[in-house]
This record gives structure tokens, C-alpha cells and sequence, in this order.
């Protein structure tokens, strides 16, 4: 690990009077203090990165949700047997039970952002850095290292939770109260999706791992809007974006690459184009680059990597709308599933499977475009989605926008009418390295 390279912050101005705080032997970290300032109050989410806790600043009183993540991976394989996710955080908790006197380095956040990129263990905080500026990001306040061992992150703390919570739990777009219009607040969330992703996009920073567990609510059931006022009202709603960790800085990525959350991956992260017969019958795969290795038989075609986020944007907005999943993974090979056949057969399919109307199947025909490079810009997004009555449809049916081209029907079967409840299960991560661009 290189981490020493980065500069470091006066430790004097983060240095209040030691803590009277003991921890508790019970194998959690509820009760250290990290630089006799930083309380550890209760864990709020794992994974198999590591943990999250909700950490209270005992200088200030200021609450922030505490990322930690190991810094480099274990030297030794886990014990047979062990969960993965477990063994992290058993090797966080015994770093923590190991040190009772815990100092951590604290780095320069514009040296993170500047240098972080190349170094593994603070490169998804740097990504994140880079993007900071937009008010659809989550903040991040402090960087510490724990020696050579985790990587501690203190963002910002939401108490509402994320945006599933808010969809599912809190049936915040489905039921809002009577003086909110539901509509505005739908466009209200999706607008600032689109902005942000867009923004991020324009950095380099292309998110990858877009889904409601990765975005975090403020909401303001009580708030009334001011007559007229735009679509976008922070203090209605505000979302922010999280997880960096599979994000990337190239604009483009491999066709076998994949990358993301089962439910919200586009399916050119899921199936290889360059191997696939049916995905070649549909797509001419001539109009995209390839990695370098022309002479290759199979030289990998490189894809725009914001047509990925823009897909998931696409399922976001099923989410919001519906509060389902319109299909569990969009799996072009799979013949008796809804993708399949909302692809090749009939691309109104989404109305006979969810409580939408043709405007906003239109739109959602825009965005789930098989070619990743025929999918609809962000900026024409936004005016679309803006438009877009999604509960009064008084467009013309117009069946050329329902029917497949002729030369496409040998390959239709029949439509698999079953839509994905959201609450049944949340999106499994799958991801794997790209070669040439991480």
C-alpha cells in the first residue's frame, strides 16, 4: 500500500482532550473513539467491503455515517467455511480490540482527489472527490488510515436511510400526502438523477453500481411547494449519490466486462455482443472500436461506459414509479424471460406488466435500447422525462412503435408476463476486472 504518499492534516486541530469513552469487549465497535474525537455509535450496514457505522463527533456533535474498508487484502485466505463478508469485518473488529489508544492518520482530502486514483485503497473515495461539488453527492469530511490496515471515510450521515427504504418502507411515491403532487415528486427524484449522472459523466466519473440502495433520501413530507416552482425542489426531496467502489474513469469499457447489480446491469454487462449470435442478428457490431487487438478473432468491442448508467437510470424510474423491477436481469439469451421477449417481440410489453401508460413507455423504449450506443443522451432524457404525463395518456396509439421490425419476428416466443417485485429480493452484486480499463 502506498498511502504515505498522500499529504497529511495538522493533527493538532483534530485533537480534542482524550475521551472518556471505554469500549466494550462484545466484538462490535459500538463505544471506540477514533483520535479522541470520533465515537462509534452503531453499526448501520455490511458488506463484504467492510462496515458502516454511524460515528458522533464528540468536538462538534456532528453525525456521520463511517465507511470502513480494508486497506489491502488479507495475506492469508480466509478460514474453509468462513463467510467472506464475515471474515472483513472480523479483521476490523480485531484491529479495533487490538488498539485501545486508536490514532489514525488523517489525509488531505485534495490530495486524495488529486493522487488517489492510482492507489487501490482510496480510489473509489477519490472518484467520489472528484464529483463533489454537485449537490447530488454525498460529502465526505474525513479520510483516516488506520495504519496499514482500513481506510475510514466519514460522509455524511442520512437518518431516512436510502432511496429502497424510501420507495418499499416508507411508500414515499406511492402514497405522498394530499398536498403533494405525486407526479412533481417523481420528476423531482428522477431529474436529479439524471443531473447528477450527467455531471459526474462530464468528469469521467462514471458510477456503474447505480441502485436505490446507492442513493440516499432527505425528503419533507410536510413541505408545500411554492405555486409555479420548477420541478427540481431540494427541499422537497433531495437524493445523493454513494458508493463509489465500482466506478470507473474510462469512457469506455470492454464488451466482456461485468460490472454492477444484477436487477440494474444493462445487458451488454451481462452478455458478451462480440460472442452472442442473437445479440450480432440485431446489433451491427462493426460501428463500435475494439480493444487494440484488431487481428484477434474475438477482439474485444469497446462500449460507451455512461450507456451502462443510463440503463439503470431506466430501472431507477420503473422503481420509482411502480415500486417493482421489470425484470430480474436483462439477459438477452434467456427466451422465456420478460427482456427477452420485450426486445425481440413487442416493446410494449412493460404495459401489460406494470401500472404504466405509452408516454412513459416510450420514454423507457428510449433507454432500454439494446445497442448501447443508440440509447437516449441525458440532456433529452431530462426534457422527456420533464413532458411526460406518467398518469394521463392522451397520445395516439401509434403501432409502429409497438411492432418489431418485420425481419425480427422468426425470433419472437411468446411474452412472459411477470414483472419483479422489489421487496422480494435486493440486487446481487456481480462484477469482474476489466483488463485495460479499471
Amino acid at each position: 500500500m502506498v498511502l504515505h504518499v498522500l499529504p497529511l492534516l495538522d493533527h493538532k486541530k483534530l485533537l480534542p482532550p482524550p475521551s472518556p469513552h471505554d469500549p466494550p469487549a462484545d466484538g462490535t465497535l459500538d463505544g471506540y473513539v477514533l483520535n479522541s474525537r470520533f465515537l462509534f455509535a452503531t453499526k448501520i450496514g455490511a458488506g463484504s467491503f467492510g462496515l458502516i457505522y454511524l460515528v458522533r463527533d464528540l468536538a462538534t456533535g456532528a453525525r456521520y455515517a463511517a465507511k470502513i474498508v480494508l486497506a489491502e487484502p488479507s495475506p492469508t485466505p480466509r478460514p474453509r467455511g468462513t463467510d467472506a463478508k464475515a471474515h472483513v469485518q472480523d479483521r476490523i473488529c480485531q484491529y479495533f480490540a487490538g488498539h485501545r489508544l486508536l490514532q489514525a492518520r488523517v489525509l488531505n482530502l485534495q490530495a486524495v482527489e488529486r493522487e488517489g486514483a492510482n492507489i487501490a485503497a482510496v480510489r473509489e473515495i477519490a472518484l467520489q472527490l472528484k464529483v463533489r461539488q454537485h449537490p447530488n453527492v454525498a460529502t465526505i469530511h474525513h479520510v483516516l488510515v488506520l495504519g496499514e490496515h482500513a481506510v475510514v471515510t466519514l460522509m455524511d450521515y442520512f437518518p431516512q436511510g436510502d432511496l429502497f427504504q424510501s420507495i418499499i418502507d416508507r411508500r414515499v411515491f406511492l402514497a405522498p400526502p394530499a398536498h403533494q403532487d405525486r407526479q412533481l415528486l417523481m420528476k423531482n427524484c428522477m431529474l436529479q438523477l439524471i443531473d447528477v449522472v450527467h455531471f459526474c459523466a462530464q468528469k469521467s466519473v462514471f458510477h456503474c453500481d447505480l441502485k436505490p440502495e446507492n442513493v440516499m433520501v432527505f425528503y419533507d413530507p410536510a413541505y408545500r411547494r411554492p405555486a409555479g416552482s420548477k420541478a427540481v425542489d431540494y427541499a422537497e426531496l433531495q437524493v445523493f449519490l454513494i458508493d463509489f467502489g465500482l466506478a470507473m474513469s474510462s469512457g469506455l469499457i470492454c464488451c466482456n466486462v461485468c460490472r454492477g447489480s444484477s436487477f440494474y446491469m444493462a445487458p451488454e454487462r451481462i452478455v458478451n455482443y462480440n460472442t452472442c449470435g442473437l445479440v450480432k442478428s440485431l446489433i451491427d457490431m462493426e460501428e463500435f472500436a475494439t480493444d487494440g487487438l484488431a487481428h484477434a478473432e474475438l477482439a474485444s468491442k469497446l462500449f460507451p461506459t455512461l450507456a451502462g448508467d443510463v440503463w439503470s437510470l431506466g430501472v431507477l424510474f420503473v422503481n420509482i414509479t411502480c415500486s417493482k423491477n421489470p425484470w430480474p436481469i436483462a439477459n438477452i439469451n434467456d427466451r422465456q424471460e420478460v427482456f427477452h421477449n420485450y426486445i425481440v417481440n413487442d416493446s410494449s410489453l412493460l404495459r401489460s406488466i406494470l401500472p404504466i401508460l405509452r408516454q412513459f413507455n416510450q420514454v423507457l423504449n428510449e433507454i432500454f435500447v439494446l445497442n448501447p450506443a443508440r440509447r437516449i443522451g441525458l440532456p433529452k432524457l431530462a426534457q422527456r422525462i420533464l413532458a411526460c404525463d406518467f398518469f394521463d395518456d392522451p397520445a395516439l396509439f401509434n403501432e409502429q412503435l409497438y411492432t418489431p421490425p418485420a425481419e425480427y419476428s422468426p425470433l419472437a416466443t411468446e411474452p412472459v408476463s411477470v414483472c419483479t417485485e422489489m421487496g422480494l429480493s435486493k440486487a446481487s452484486l456481480h462484477t469482474f476486472g476489466c483488463p485495460t480499463h479499471g
